[in-house]
């Protein structure tokens, strides 16, 4: 895997051309921190927030090569905090098009790695959220709690992209959810669910995190989101 995927290059032979256009509301740059350390706030679009025990959010080595530093997210035992990464935008930019792409690598025994979808200006201790995806031990994607809704498969100590594609309107709100890479596979439609549309208009962060009972650690880089230009 390659550095390239933030610069829209292809990885492992796929472009995601609706991914590389538009303006960038946040993107992660985790080289100018060291190795075991917590993700800097500053990223190099937007800032970053992080919640758990010590040690539980770090930037790492990468853990394919070539690549740059990666974030790393985990719980050590099922007592531990929950842990996480939020990545908020400077903004609010209110209804649109918005694309979120990131590269994440989850090993061998890892537990239940979520990728979560909030609200601008959330607290970083509040782990709500109107859209999120569970990768799931089976190695399918989960959607919401919502067991139906599981699909496609990723691939273990292999690096694999997740694409999220959010079409946010004054009356309703919808995602298209994209698996890809060597190894992974599948694509699922969600509607937001009403409860949840206004937050939806909200919104203005991601989150990258691991919640009670799971435990082990998964790792994430080129964490980037996109809207499109009008």
């Amino acid at each position: 895997m390659t550095r390239w995927l933030g610069r829209c290059v292809p990885l492992v032979g796929l472009l995601f051309v609706s991914g590389c256009r538009g303006e960038i509301l946040f993107q992660s740059n985790f080289d100018p921190t060291p190795v075991n350390q917590p993700p800097a706030a500053a990223q190099q679009v937007g800032t970053a927030s992080i919640h758990g025990s010590a040690g539980s959010v770090i930037v790492i080595a990468p853990p394919v090569t070539p690549s740059g530093k990666w974030v790393q997210i985990g719980r050590l035992t099922a007592g531990s905090d929950i842990a996480g990464f939020q990545g908020n935008f400077p903004a609010m930019a209110g209804e649109g098009e918005y694309t979120f792409t990131t590269t994440v690598f989850m090993p061998t025994g890892s537990g239940v790695a979520t990728i979560q979808f909030e609200r601008f200006g959330q607290p970083v201790n509040d782990v709500g959220g109107f859209l999120h995806l569970d990768l799931m031990p089976d190695n399918r994607v989960r959607i919401d709690d919502d067991d139906p809704s599981t699909f496609g498969a990723f691939p273990r100590d292999k690096p694999f992209i997740v694409q999220v594609s959010l079409d946010i309107t004054p009356s309703s709100s919808s995602a298209r959810v994209v698996l890809s890479g060597e190894g992974a596979s599948g694509t699922a439609d969600r509607a937001i669910p009403p409860p949840f549309h206004n937050m939806a208009r909200q919104f203005g962060a991601i989150r990258l995190w691991m919640g009670f009972p799971h435990t082990g650690k998964f790792d994430a880089t080129n964490v980037v989101v996109r809207r499109k230009r009008n």
